[in-house]
């Protein structure tokens, strides 16, 4: 069974890791616009960064019950491709997000 998830597994790790990515993101533009916890207002740059993070972080719970049941129950492979593809579209969601509009 643990040769049966080792994709799986995989891109659950990577999952966290950008998740960590994205939180640490939050922290430097904390640190850059001094925007102390627990407030979330602050210049519109910071407030792209967290919110860009905050809804990555609302749908890591559907990503990852998604990709488990579809790779346990269906096929491991392409349920770990198509985590891989979400898991770059949630990069390149992250950083078109953080962009001012204008930059979009």
């Amino acid at each position: 069974m643990e040769e049966a998830v080792v994709g799986l597994g995989a891109v659950t790790v990577l999952a966290v890791l950008e998740q960590a990515y994205f939180s640490l993101q939050v922290i430097y533009a904390r640190r850059k616009y001094s925007v102390s916890p627990p407030s979330t207002n602050g210049p519109p740059e910071f407030e792209r960064i967290f919110r860009a993070q905050a809804n990555c972080s609302e749908y890591f719970p559907i990503f990852m019950a998604m990709l488990w049941t579809s790779g346990v129950f269906f096929s491991q492979g392409v349920s770990s491709f198509c985590g891989l593809l979400y898991l770059y579209g949630r990069l390149q969601y992250f950083r078109g997000y953080a962009e001012s509009a204008h930059g979009r």
